[in-house]
């Protein structure tokens, strides 16, 4: 189904940003803003829900009332700069995962890993390249020699592994192999992030549910990726945008059009009309 049929009761709405939302660029649309006005003055919460941290996305969308960040995939909720639900990874997980990285580095891979505090990113690896991958995902970077003993001074929400290409087929895998008390998940063509057992983008979204008092009836969410199937699971009206993974496409219940022909905007005001421009 492209679109809903039946009278849509919407009381918050949850987007991932990367592949969804934004464009070819990277950048939210420009037709997003005053949908967004709409969307907040009638009395609609909005939501994005990504594996950028909340630095990141507060940078862009600000201070609106009527804005709940799900930041980091899901490991860091936050409502008027208020942490109300924080989940960081088990603290024996770091040193492995990070060894496991240096030493495939060490022998020629192309891969770096973010340590993602509450308070800052932090990396060890410094060219150019790679930085310029992370960059744009963690407004709040931080270059260190040792990630593992900056790491001891914050919350680490998250470790994103870069694999430039092979995520889904290489290291996914093979950090699956460690066995480490850890739930991993790919959530980009590039980056493989691995996470507290059970945290993901959904039981963010179900917490947010109760913390709000809204069901799961009236909650839309949009997703592209591995890292959305929770959160479609946790609303009725769930989206997978025309350029999704196929598991995520079969997943969702409706179809958006593609994040480059702004499916998010089309499929909200094809759900909710009363929010088109007078």
């Amino acid at each position: 189904m492209i679109h809903p049929t039946e009278p849509a009761d919407i009381r918050l709405i949850a987007s991932d940003m990367d592949g969804t939302l934004l464009d070819a660029d990277g950048a939210v649309p420009a037709n997003f803003w005053p949908l967004l006005e709409r969307i907040l003055a009638a009395g609609i919460l909005f939501s994005p829900a990504s594996g950028r941290q909340y630095q990141t996305l507060q940078a862009v969308f600000g201070d609106r009332d009527g804005l709940v960040y799900i930041a980091e995939n899901g490991t860091n909720v936050v409502r008027d700069g208020v942490s109300i639900a924080r989940q960081p990874v088990v603290g024996s997980i770091i040193a492995p995962i990070v060894g496991w990285v240096r030493a495939q580095a060490a022998a020629g891979a192309d891969l770096g890993i973010v340590v993602c505090g509450a308070r800052s990113a932090y990396i060890e690896r410094t060219d150019e390249d790679f930085v310029a991958q992370v960059r744009p995902y963690y407004a709040a970077l931080t270059t260190v020699d040792d990630v593992t003993v900056a790491a001891d001074g914050d919350d680490v929400l998250k470790l994103a592994i870069f694999d430039a290409g092979r995520a889904e087929t290489r290291t996914g895998p093979a950090v699956l192999a460690l066995d480490l008390p850890a739930d991993v998940v790919i959530s980009g063509s590039n980056w493989v992030d691995i996470m507290r057992p059970g945290a993901n983008k959904g039981q963010a979204l179900i917490h947010l549910q109760q913390h709000l008092g809204i069901s799961r009836d009236q909650t839309m969410a949009f997703g592209d990726f591995l890292n959305d199937a929770e959160m479609l699971d946790a609303a009725w009206h769930s989206y997978a945008v025309a350029n999704a993974h196929p598991s995520i496409r079969a997943r969702a219940r409706h179809q958006a059009p593609s994040n480059l022909d702004e499916g998010v905007i089309t499929s909200i005001l094809a759900a909710l009309p009363a929010l088109a421009p007078a």
